[in-house]
């Protein structure tokens, strides 16, 4: 649930930054991600059970141009630019955001090559993007001890807890769910319990050995929370939204 350095934006007059392309009509950006069935047929008399759905990752195609009047020279640099900053989000992803919802993002990658195309003075440039099944807001929410959480997204979402010595063997309570650590926090030592990616690190090593519970998630509404009986415990989380 970390931030991102940067952030990709899609601004109200429909340039995209980093890359100062302007985004035109063409371009398709899908509103929910696609769902898939979950159902299984025990035999062929009992029918199927149904499981209900899950998400997908979606997909987006951003059609965008330069500005007219480039100089071959000047198409030439930002061709090399581009395949900068799209390599990047190849490799490591980014989030995009639009200015007119400036308080959610969305976790982007780069899909396939980008098209150029080449005008005589400008350049048409078409990237897919693989998309989260998924909004999240930017601000991370954060409750300090025990109180209760509450969820304002419109889906269940990951939580991180932070616990902080001094305490020994912290037991924290989320939604009368009960996480157990067996071991000492000292003063200046951390653990983190990652629910979104199932880890259990002591400063920064695993500890999942030493870990009893469940990875425990934000349903919608409100959720009663427990800090450990010793230091400090901190509960953060982004909602999620469709």
């Amino acid at each position: 649930m970390e931030g991102s350095a940067s952030m990709i934006t899609i601004k109200n007059d429909g340039i995209i930054e980093p890359f100062g392309l302007e985004v035109i009509r063409d371009s398709n950006f899908q509103l929910i991600s696609p769902t898939r069935d979950i159902s299984e047929s025990p035999n062929e008399f009992d029918g199927e059970v149904d499981f209900g759905t899950e998400l997908k990752n979606g997909q987006w195609t951003i059609v965008a141009v330069t500005n007219d009047g480039l100089s071959p020279i000047q198409k030439m640099q930002t061709r090399r630019t581009l395949a900068g900053q799209l390599n990047n989000l190849r490799n490591n992803g980014d989030y995009l955001s639009f200015e007119s919802d400036s308080g959610r993002r969305i976790r982007v990658r780069l899909q396939g090559r980008a098209e150029v195309e080449e005008y005589p003075s400008w350049l048409k440039i078409i990237i897919t993007l693989k998309t989260n099944p998924y909004w999240e807001s930017i601000d991370e929410k954060q409750q300090i001890g025990s109180g209760t959480i509450t969820n304002e997204g419109t889906l269940e979402t990951p939580l991180v807890i932070e616990a902080k010595g001094i305490v020994t063997d912290p037991e924290i309570i989320v939604g009368g769910q009960i996480l157990k650590y067996t071991g000492i926090l000292g003063a200046s030592d951390t653990l983190v319990i990652n629910s979104e990616f199932k880890t259990v690190t002591f400063n920064g090593i695993n500890a999942l050995h030493d870990y009893e519970g469940i990875f425990p998630v934000l349903p919608i509404g409100d959720t009663t929370v427990i800090g450990a009986d010793g230091g400090q415990t901190i509960f953060k989380w982004r909602e999620w939204f469709l």
